[in-house]
């Protein structure tokens, strides 16, 4: 009872999920991965969260003056380090909001801005140098 309650909560409140989305660009791993966790858990809870989602990166993207998804697309787009499990978090992440968008519109708009940034959502170059 207190997951759907809390889910219903952060479903009313746009502004945590951009909070959440903002914290994927933390320079500390764990709470990367964190906020990557939790908004899996939120893009797959229901899939009218997707639209939610796509709202709150672009709010949190558009005041940063970046790219729609530009904090995943640094996880994707890391040189050093090669954290897979957070390519992997962040791949998912991006593969579930896709799967869960209502229209066409959106999933090309959402692909066409991943595009821009050189990466294409069902590969990634440094997965591939594993």
């Amino acid at each position: 009872m207190l997951y759907v309650d809390g889910m219903n909560g952060l479903i009313g409140h746009n502004e945590t999920v951009q909070w959440l989305y903002t914290l994927v660009g933390s320079k500390f791993r764990l709470v990367v991965k964190t906020a990557l966790k939790l908004l899996l858990v939120f893009v797959e809870y229901t899939e009218t969260n997707a639209p939610l989602l796509i709202q709150a990166v672009n709010t949190v993207d558009t005041k940063q003056g970046c790219k729609p998804w530009s904090n995943a697309m640094e996880i994707l787009d890391e040189k050093d380090g090669m954290d897979t499990e957070l390519l992997v978090y962040a791949m998912t992440l991006i593969n579930k909001t896709l799967a869960g968008l209502p229209d066409q519109d959106t999933f090309y708009d959402v692909v066409d801005s991943l595009e821009e940034q050189a990466t294409c959502p069902t590969s990634c170059p440094s997965m591939a140098r594993e």
